[in-house]
């Protein structure tokens, strides 16, 4: 960690609305040209920096709790006007989520010309006012997210980043908040540039009915309280779910026509797609031949049958954004980075016409890479994985760049090591890593607990205990991979903390019985068989034990490890298969599910509790009879599919624990064939990798680009 002083600026905001939810500031700042312009900026929530009304970036760098990274961009080569405005507008949302932090608003800022400050908050040459065409009242997003979009817009709405006198505007008055603890970045900053819409592939007719007294809410809606905030449905000024859900579409036509300057009349849509799975700001020129409503609505998939195409509502997301328009033309973005492949425009009140519409990328730079061979399902494989990674590496890990962009323990295990393989480097896995390290503790968790995902609130106090594990295997491989010997000396002390945390549920046999929290081991019958005693659980924490030994010369530590992996091996192996859970009797002995699932196989293997040469035959079967051959649809057994007493494992993260044990095997055939099996249905509908083996939740998630670890050490990728 650096720390980092500001020259003169200090944080500010609107006087009194520090704390609101979802409210907005724009700041402003006017300079000319220079030999050297830099902004130094960080604030809380979020903020989006443009120069004369282009964007520049967004951010800042996402940190922990009661810290905050900051950012310093060259501005030199884009101010070239005589006059240049310099506009942050700054998100305040203070609302709990895995995203953004809920911390109080503001932004701290100062422009730096030639090596001297001209402008700083707090001091002079920022002024600020508030985006009052944004609805502040809005649904949640999702669970793990902040608010949803709404806008209503006349001709004015871009003077402030533009014009050259603003003096008529109203602006607020800025006040300092309290000190902040204030960080460097540490790592690179991302890559933005407009992606275009491909085609139209889909137009239609509607008409507008009423589902209030239908429509089902998501817990992130109906279930507004302190550990989960937002606005409830009755504080909520346009209810943007309702809104998308009341369209009925009619007269869909299938269509294969250039993503051009588009016309969409009153009560008719379009739906234009991607080139692949897209993250980013989703942005449009639109002109209106009247005041017009436009709903935007967009997800990953297209629905090829039935009456909407686009599912806004996938995997529990309001994919709804609204624009109300006063007659006038526009060029328009969420501020928000979304995911998506299919966009719709809906066409309310008035006709439109739209054009250059896309996706202003947001992600980890394009890597010096390329697939180094001639299969074309595999080179498919490559290209999905690589904006896999990138759409996901924005700052931090993340799980998927659409429902959460939260920063996942063992997800983070297997993107880390693509990070070192693309970049030769392993920035932002420090800068992951540092982040559940800053805080003293973490609200609502037990002490000695790391959050699941972080930085995020957790208010509810969940948990995964397994992940936490995970997070010390990553700090084994990260100082193999870096030799940074000073973060592994500075997280001893939480470590230490997680193992007396656990300590506290150990048994007989130093097995961990009855954990609280969530225990996860995988998306799969497995997660069902987790108590009393979950083996795979048991498993990882040997591994975890060893790890720690390794780490910090802790003999205790290894011999507990070798403890636990003799009583798994002794209670759960049951000739042929490892059982996955154990329960206590009313007697007091503790007695075998007789469950099995393929996930428990691989863990014992992953964790050294069994090994190639210790249980060759059960590896035979795992080997050559498990894997992608056994399910046609997920999770249904093929006829021919041989075992179906042990359930089958799913992409998170059995498929991944297979795919590493049989590259560690040395059979380079099989693993080349099940990366085909698993990965080409992904790459082929997407363009990215998914969190699932079916597309019912993400279809694009950061783990998953880990198939560019095994095709890096099968020889597939080359530098360019």
């Amino acid at each position: 960690m650096t720390e980092y002083s500001f020259t003169k600026a200090v944080p500010v905001w609107e006087e009194g609305k520090e704390k609101e939810m979802n409210y907005w500031l724009c700041f402003r700042a006017e300079t000319g040209k220079h030999e050297s312009i830099t902004l130094a900026l960080t604030g809380s929530s979020a903020y989006i920096v443009k120069v004369n009304g282009a964007f520049v970036a967004f951010g800042p760098a996402r940190c922990a709790h009661g810290y905050y990274r900051v950012d310093e961009l060259d501005l030199s080569s884009l101010c070239t006007h005589d006059k240049n405005i310099i506009t942050i507008t700054a998100l305040g949302y203070n609302c709990t989520s895995f995203y953004h932090l809920c911390q109080p608003s503001f932004l701290c800022a100062e422009l730096i010309c030639d090596g001297k400050v001209t402008a700083a908050t707090g001091d002079s040459g920022f002024t600020a006012r508030y985006i009052a065409e944004h609805e502040q009242k809005a649904e949640k997003f999702s669970f793990q997210r902040t608010f949803t979009e709404v806008y209503n817009l006349d001709g004015s709405y871009r003077d402030f980043e533009v014009a050259s006198d603003v003096s008529s505007l109203a602006q607020v008055k800025l006040v300092p908040t309290e000190k902040k603890a204030f960080i460097a970045r540490d790592s690179a900053l991302n890559s933005y540039y407009h992606v275009p819409a491909k085609k139209i592939v889909r137009r239609g007719a509607f008409d507008v009915g009423d589902y209030s007294a239908t429509i089902g809410y998501g817990r992130h809606i109906k279930e507004i309280s302190y550990k989960m905030t937002g606005f409830t449905l009755d504080e909520v000024t346009t209810n943007s779910l309702l809104e998308a859900r009341n369209i009925e579409n009619k007269d869909i036509t299938v269509t294969d026509i250039a993503a051009d300057c588009t016309d969409i009349e009153k009560n008719h849509f379009a739906v234009f797609e991607m080139e692949r799975n897209t993250t980013g700001q989703i942005e449009f020129d639109i002109v209106c031949e009247d005041d017009a409503e436009v709903l935007v609505t967009f997800s990953e998939l297209l629905e090829k049958s039935g009456s909407e195409p686009v599912d806004f509502r996938h995997a529990g997301l309001v994919c709804s954004m609204i624009w109300r328009l006063k007659k006038g033309e526009y060029h328009l973005s969420t501020a928000e980075p979304y995911t998506a492949m299919y966009i719709k425009f809906a066409a309310k009140k008035a006709n439109i016409r739209v054009s250059r519409v896309g996706m202003n990328y947001f992600g980890a730079d394009m890597p010096k890479k390329a697939y180094a061979g001639s299969d074309k399902a595999l080179g498919e494989i490559f290209d999905a994985a690589i904006e896999t990674y990138r759409q996901n590496t924005f700052t931090i890990y993340m799980d998927c760049p659409s429902r959460e962009r939260a920063g996942w323990l063992c997800d983070s295990f297997f993107t880390s090591r693509v990070e070192k393989v693309l970049t030769g480097k392993s920035e932002t896995e420090k800068v992951f890593l540092e982040n559940f390290l800053l805080p003293d503790s973490f609200e609502a968790l037990p002490h000695g607990m790391l959050p699941m995902c972080y930085p995020g609130d957790h208010r509810n106090g969940n948990f995964i205990p397994n992940w936490a594990m995970w997070y010390v295997l990553e700090l084994e491989e990260y100082l193999g991979r870096t030799g940074n010997r000073a973060l592994i000396d500075t997280a001893k002390e939480k470590i230490y903390a997680l193992l007396d945390y656990f300590r506290r549920f150990e048994n007989e046999y130093s097995l961990l019985e009855k954990l609280d929290g969530w225990v996860f081991v995988e998306w799969s019958k497995s997660n069902e068989l987790t108590q009393d005693v979950n083996f795979p659980t048991n498993m990882l924490y040997a591994r975890m034990l060893e790890s720690v030994a390794r780490l910090y010369d802790d003999a205790n530590a290894m011999e507990k490890a070798q403890k636990i992996k003799d009583a798994v091996n002794t209670l759960s192996f049951t000739g042929e298969f490892y059982c996955d859970n154990a329960v206590r009797s009313s007697d007091g002995n503790l007695v075998l599910s007789d469950k099995y699932t393929e996930s428990c196989q691989y863990y014992a293997f992953f964790c050294g509790v069994a090994t190639f040469d210790s249980r060759p035959g059960l590896w035979q079967i795992m080997r050559d009879d498990f894997g992608p051959g056994r399910v046609d649809v997920w999770p249904n057994f093929r006829e021919d599919a041989k075992w179906k007493n042990v359930y089958p494992s799913n992409a998170f993260i059995g498929d991944y624990l297979r795919l590493e044990l049989i590259y560690l095997f040395g059979d380079y055939d099989k693993l080349t064939a099940d990366i085909k099996s698993f990965f080409t249905k992904m790459a082929e509908t997407t363009g990215t990798l998914w969190e699932n083996e079916t597309s019912n939740a993400s279809c694009n998630h950061g783990f998953a680009s880990h198939v560019l670890y095994w095709m890096d050490k099968l020889g597939m990728i080359k530098n360019i």
